[in-house]
């Protein structure tokens, strides 16, 4: 298994690593497979991104909340929340990509729509009902009754 990163977003494997700030690659949290395999799982990057993100706030939650080695300190603890915070502002952005659509608001909208030969006509209209009826005698009908 290896890590690599691409600073050129080639890649979605190398936009997430940037989104997940995974980007030295000797010392990467994550495996190319492991983002590759988030990445058939989720429709975006995005929400790959974050869910590797709540990997990785798995892994500093594994592990003791300090290390304390002479002089030197060690804290994982605020890691795995800023991850758990990562991981949920990924969502929200994700969440945010798609935007509703309400046609016919404007004059010019659906003067452009009404022209568009390629739409399929609506089942239904205003004033509809109001056409008359074909011109013809309806009192007989096939057996002249």
């Amino acid at each position: 298994m290896a890590a690599t990163y691409d600073p050129t977003m080639t890649t979605d494997k190398d936009k997430v690593r940037f989104l997940i700030q995974d980007t030295v690659v000797a010392s990467a949290m994550l495996q190319d497979e492991e983002i590759a395999f988030m990445l058939t799982l989720y429709p975006s990057f995005r929400l790959a991104a974050a869910n590797c993100a709540d990997i990785c706030s798995s892994k500093f939650a594994s592990m003791a909340e300090s290390k304390t080695i002479g002089n030197l300190s060690l804290s994982y603890g605020d890691k795995s929340k800023k991850y758990a915070q990562l991981a949920n502002s990924l969502r929200m952005q994700a969440s945010k990509v798609i935007m509703p659509y309400a046609g016919g608001i404007s004059q010019s909208d659906k003067q452009t729509i009404e022209e568009d030969q390629d739409r399929v006509d609506p089942s239904f209209r205003r004033n509809q009902m109001n056409e008359k009826l074909p011109a013809g005698d309806i009192a007989e009908d096939e057996d002249g009754v």
